[in-house]
Parts: C-alpha cells; sequence; structure tokens
C-alpha cells in the first residue's frame, strides 16, 4: 500500500480536464484582443495602431477591477466549495456581481462625462487631428460598454470554478470569434473605423454572457442568482486577495502612460505602432501561461481547502511543463516568422518592417522568462498568499520595469526592446532571492494532515482504520470523535466500494483526515467511482423482506452525528466532506 501514498491518481487527470478549454479559450482570447489591432492596421496603418495603443492604459483600468474582483472572489468561491460551504459560496458569487456591475456602470458615466479630460491624460490633444479624432471615438465607445465588459469576465471566472469550464471555455472562444468576425465587417466592410472596432469588442462579450446564462440557470451546478443585500466586507476581502495580482495592471497603466509619451516624442507615430505590435505579439504567448494559470486556480483553491499540499505542487509542476511547451513552440515560431506579424498588422513600409522584426525577435525570446512570472503570481494567487503574488507583480509591473524603461529609452528604438526580457529575467531572479530568504508560508503544520490513497480493497480499508485512530489520538481526539471518525470512514468507504464500484472496476480513494486547530476533524474523500452520493440515500426507503436498508442506516448515523458533512461531484471525481 505504501508505493499508492506515494502516487496521486487524481490531479494530473483533473488539470487535464480543465486545461484543454482553458487553453483554447486562451487562444480564443489573443484572437479577439489582437482582432482591433489587426483590422484597424489593415485599414488605417500605423495612425489606426497607434490609437489602438493609446487606448490600452483604459483596458489597463478595466482590468486593475475587472481581474481584481473576478480572480478573488472565484479563488474565495473555490475554497468555500473546497470546504463544503455551498451557500457562503453562492453568496460570494453573488456580492461579486453586483459590485461589478455597480463598479462598471460608474466608470462608464465617469468616462462619458470627463472624456475630453481623459484623452489629455493618454497624451492625444486636439492638435493631434486624425489620431486625436479615431483614439477618442475607441475610447468612448469603451467607456459605454464597461458593464459588458465586466459582467462576462466575472460570470467566466466563476463558471470555471464551478465545474463548468466547457461552458466558460466555449462562451470565451465564441465571443471572441464574433469579435474577429464583427471587426472584419464593421471596419473592412463598413468602414467603420475605430468605433466600429470597440463597438465589435462590447458584442462579442455581450454574447458570451448570452451563451454563459444555462450556467446560471441550470440545477446541476451551484451557481445562481439571489438577492442578498450589500456586502462590502466580503467584496472588499475578495478584491484584496485579487489586487494582490491585478495591481500589475495599475503599474502597466502607468507603464503605457509614460511609453506612449515617450515613443510619440522621440519616434512618432510609428514607434508607437510598433509598440502595439510588440503588445499583440504578447498575447501569443503570455495568454498561454495565462491559460494554464486559469486552468490551476481552480484546482490549487480546492486544494487549499483541502491542506493538500502535495497536490498543489504537483499542480504547480506540471503546469509550468504544460505552458513551458507551448510558449517555446510560439516563441520559436515567433522568432522565424517575424515580418509575417508586420504584414498582418499592416505595417509594411520598410523601415517600419525592419524594426518591426526586430522588436519581435527580442521579445519573443524574453516573454519565457515572464510566463514562468505569470505562473507564480496566479499560484500564489489561487493560494491567496496575496504578498508573494503581489512581490511578483511589483517587481514586473513597476519596481524593475520603470527603472528599465528609463535605462533603454535613451539609448534607442533599436536598443529600446532589450527592456522586457531584461525586466523578466530580473524580476524572476530577485523574487527567487526574496522568497528564499524572507518568506514563509502560513500552511498548517503538515504533521496534522494524514494523507492516504488506496485500491477499492477491504483489506487495505483495514490496515487505514487502524492508522486513523492512531493519528486522531495523537491530537488528543475525545473518545467518542475517535469512534465516529473511525466508524465514518468505515461506512463511506464500504458503500463506495459497494455502489460506486459495483461493476468490479479497479478505483482509487483517496482518503485525506485534517485535524483542524479548533479540535475538529475533517475528512475528505475523493474516489473515481462512477458518480454516487452516499448522503443522498434513503432512510426511509424499506427491502422486499421488511427489514431496513442497512447503508442507508449506517448513513443516518454518520449525519446525526457529523458537525456537517456535502458531496460534491468535481472534475470526474467525487469528493465528499465529513467534520466530525
Amino acid at each position: 500500500m505504501m508505493k499508492e501514498k506515494e502516487r496521486d491518481h487524481f490531479t494530473g487527470k483533473m488539470l487535464g480536464r480543465l486545461l484543454v478549454p482553458s487553453m483554447v479559450a486562451a487562444i480564443g482570447l489573443a484572437a479577439g484582443d489582437m482582432a482591433d489591432a489587426v483590422v484597424i492596421g489593415q485599414r488605417m496603418g500605423a495612425t489606426g495602431l497607434a490609437a489602438v495603443s493609446l487606448a490600452l492604459p483604459v483596458f489597463m483600468m478595466i482590468n486593475v477591477l475587472v481581474h481584481g474582483l473576478g480572480i478573488g472572489g472565484s479563488v474565495r468561491y473555490s475554497k468555500y466549495m473546497g470546504e463544503g460551504k455551498e451557500e457562503k459560496a453562492v453568496e460570494n458569487f453573488n456580492q461579486i456581481l453586483l459590485a461589478g456591475l455597480t463598479v462598471s456602470a460608474f466608470l462608464a458615466a465617469f468616462g462619458n462625462l470627463f472624456l475630453a479630460q481623459v484623452m489629455a491624460l493618454l497624451g492625444v490633444k486636439k492638435d493631434a487631428g486624425m489620431l486625436y479624432e479615431v483614439s477618442r471615438e475607441y475610447v468612448r465607445t469603451i467607456f459605454t460598454g464597461m458593464p459588458v465588459l465586466f459582467i462576462s469576465y466575472i460570470l467566466n471566472y466563476y463558471l470555471r470554478n464551478d465545474d463548468n469550464q466547457k461552458l466558460a471555455s466555449f462562451g470565451f472562444t465564441v465571443a471572441n470569434l464574433c469579435d474577429v468576425a464583427m471587426n472584419i465587417i464593421f471596419v473592412l466592410v463598413l468602414d467603420m473605423g475605430t468605433f466600429g472596432a470597440a463597438l465589435a469588442t462590447v458584442l462579442g462579450q455581450a454574447i458570451a454572457i448570452i451563451l454563459y446564462l444555462p450556467g446560471i440557470f441550470r440545477k446541476r451546478h451551484i451557481l445562481r442568482l439571489q438577492f442578498s443585500g450589500f456586502h462590502i466586507r466580503e467584496q472588499w476581502e475578495c478584491f484584496r486577495t485579487g489586487f494582490a495580482t491585478s495591481v500589475q495592471y495599475i503599474w502597466q497603466f502607468l507603464f503605457l502612460l509614460i511609453i506612449n509619451h515617450t515613443l510619440l516624442y522621440y519616434s512618432g507615430e510609428n514607434g508607437v505602432a510598433v509598440f502595439d505590435l510588440i503588445q499583440n505579439v504578447s498575447y501569443l504567448i503570455l495568454y498561454l501561461y495565462d491559460g494554464t494559470v486559469k486552468a490551476m486556480q481552480p484546482l490549487v483553491s480546492t486544494y487549499c481547502g483541502e491542506h493538500n499540499e502535495e497536490g498543489k505542487r504537483t499542480v504547480c509542476r506540471l503546469g509550468l511543463l504544460w505552458s513551458s511547451a507551448a510558449g517555446i513552440v510560439s516563441a520559436t515560431v515567433l522568432c522565424l516568422f517575424p515580418s509575417l506579424m508586420c504584414r498582418i498588422f499592416g505595417l509594411t513600409q520598410p523601415d517600419v518592417m525592419q524594426l518591426g522584426n526586430l522588436a519581435v525577435r527580442i521579445y519573443s525570446v524574453g516573454a519565457l522568462a515572464g510566463g514562468v512570472n505569470v505562473l507564480i503570481e496566479g499560484y500564489y494567487q489561487s493560494c491567496e498568499e496575496e504578498k508573494p503574488a503581489f512581490f511578483m507583480a511589483t517587481l514586473r509591473g513597476a519596481a524593475v520595469l520603470i527603472p528599465c524603461t528609463l535605462v533603454f529609452a535613451p539609448l534607442g528604438i533599436r536598443w529600446f526592446w532589450f527592456l522586457f526580457p531584461t525586466t523578466e529575467i530580473v524580476s524572476l531572479l530577485i523574487f527567487l532571492a526574496w522568497k528564499k530568504k524572507n518568506y514563509l508560508s502560513d500552511s498548517l503544520d503538515p504533521n496534522r494532515i494524514f494523507r492516504v490513497t488506496i485500491r477499492n480493497s477491504s483489506e487495505d480499508l483495514g490496515k487505514v482504520l487502524g492508522e486513523v485512530e492512531k493519528f486522531c489520538e495523537k491530537w488528543d481526539a475525545k473518545v467518542r470523535q475517535i469512534y465516529y471518525m473511525t466508524m465514518t470512514v468505515e461506512e463511506l468507504c464500504l458503500l463506495i466500494f459497494k455502489k460506486g464500484f459495483e461493476d468490479g472496476n479497479s478505483g482509487y480513494m483517496q482518503i485525506t483526515l485534517i485535524a483542524m486547530e479548533d479540535g475538529v476533524f475533517e475528512l475528505h474523500i475523493r474516489d473515481n467511482a462512477k458518480i454516487f452520493n452516499p448522503f443522498s440515500m434513503e432512510t426511509e426507503k424499506v427491502s422486499k423482506d421488511g427489514t431496513y436498508d442497512m447503508d442507508a442506516m449506517g448513513m443516518l448515523v454518520i449525519k446525526q452525528k457529523a458537525k456537517d458533512f456535502f458531496y460534491r461531484q468535481y472534475q470526474g471525481f467525487n469528493s465528499l466532506i465529513v467534520r466530525v
């Protein structure tokens, strides 16, 4: 049985189920985010591409808030579900949805009322002529559609954490493909310019919301709408958790303001246009890592609720392996064919294309280190460990990036692009040194956790029951606690063997027992049997010979004596939680 203890039969399969739709969504997101720049570049050349780049700070402002709420809220949602607290999870979802509506409505009104001041902040004044006009139309439309963007992203985060990642991926991918199609129609066919490109972005996310609705109104999943007033504290605590990562968008906001002003001054529209090309190229690499983070997050957050440190490390290791493989392929293609990217974005003038080729190659090499940094941020964010996530985001978004910008900008436009790989590599080295010297996790004492994986056999179970009893005695459990906990493990495991594996197929069961610091013992059981909820058995059911179903009676005793209990079918496996 010792070999079974050392092997994790669940994490790789669960992460694989999450990874495929997340990577599909990441590719769709990259296509959608690049669509505006591609069609505007094809129609309007460097002027249109510069207008998109000048509007990027507005998207950074959106990202700070929507990802702060979405990430923080969904991390807490998964942690609640991992602890078996379904009602608190549902309330959390509704509080974050309400906060997103409120904040986005305010921003939409503010942006339209003070549009002239916003444009001045972005570095574009009326004397810029055509550049000012096309930039203003783009920004105004994005501000107006903010409520749609907020709700779409928040729903996507929660659907992925509600075991509904396929719907989240489908809706997000279809929305971004619709964005691409509408960009072509509005900009290239109807000649609606930057207004058409921004409108396509908003309408694409509106389509996503429509596609997400079955995930809320169908009974098979947990998410549902219910109004329970404003709980400012819950909303703020979730945002604070998410802010550890979304703070990077504040730094990007400041960086974009600095860099757009600088490039306009030294290089004009062409320098800003090539910078926007690099921004879009980054999507083809970093979004692969970001998609992996989105796949990891529900599983890591769930494992946090289970205090499964080994499982978290396995998720991180597999995520790094798979995302790096995809990132290396993408970076290699970009290094081999940089001129193709320039043509796609409408940069066909020889001098601009030469500069673009150089910038793409330099950026692609350094982006792999950036992808590792994205994974590090996402991992600690998923664990609700805000300090290391915030530290990494601050390093690569401000503390290292801005000084590097000041160093490379005076060296000329050809050397400027080295600031990206330099920033990512230096940030990674500083973080690793800081973590090794200063940071200690607040995770539960590992000695308080007993975990074992067994086959569906009574022989293995008999050995485990003795170990469970010794573990409970070690942590000063009361005599009745020891009795009820060993009885609970035995009754549940035997019933799963009987009902879940009734076809005789070989299976595995992961048993985790946690001695909480408040004296409660928390049992988690995960198995790969067919869908089976032991707690749903009818205790009043009478067999044909007039006797009670003893299996159901055993479940009745467990439910009566347990502090609370919960069943969830998650990522293809059954998960049970019982507290005694």
